[in-house]
């Protein structure tokens, strides 16, 4: 009788070995990332200006004060995503070289078959790379 056997998917966290170009990248993306939320947030005061006067000027005060609570929660929303970005860069700022750095998840195939321990199968598998570079595969 053949073995059965099934693919499954499983994660794969991606850690990064912590370099000083790791870190000069990290910062840059971040300080990208923060830019594009103050565009975010200039393209959005300068756009919902014009319409909230537009209503205002139509006698719609109901709708214009329901679209300036609207606004308030996105000026809100997009204030933490720039705070979440600055603390993020502080701390990319002070990661040790050599250290870990878990980048994040990546999905791949695992073959499963009677017998495996399912567990140590489809979890804990990491891939380690320094500047790129794959270094070690963990738990494969």
């Amino acid at each position: 009788m053949a073995e059965r056997s099934i693919e499954l998917k499983r994660v794969v966290m991606v850690k990064a070995i912590v370099t000083e170009a790791f870190k000069a990248n990290l910062v840059k993306e971040l300080e990208r990332a923060t830019g594009n939320v103050d565009a975010q947030i200039n393209q959005m005061e300068t756009q919902s200006k014009g319409y909230l006067e537009d209503l205002k000027k139509k006698g719609l005060m109901q709708k214009a004060a329901a679209f300036k609570h609207q606004l308030d929660e996105e000026r809100a929303r997009q204030s933490a995503s720039k705070a979440d970005l600055m603390m993020k860069i502080e701390e990319a700022k002070r990661l040790q070289v050599g250290s870990e750095f878990v980048q994040g998840p990546l999905e791949g195939p695992v073959d499963v078959s009677v017998g495996d321990n399912l567990y140590k199968k489809v979890g804990g598998a990491e891939i380690i790379v320094k500047d790129g570079v794959i270094q070690e595969l963990r738990g494969v």
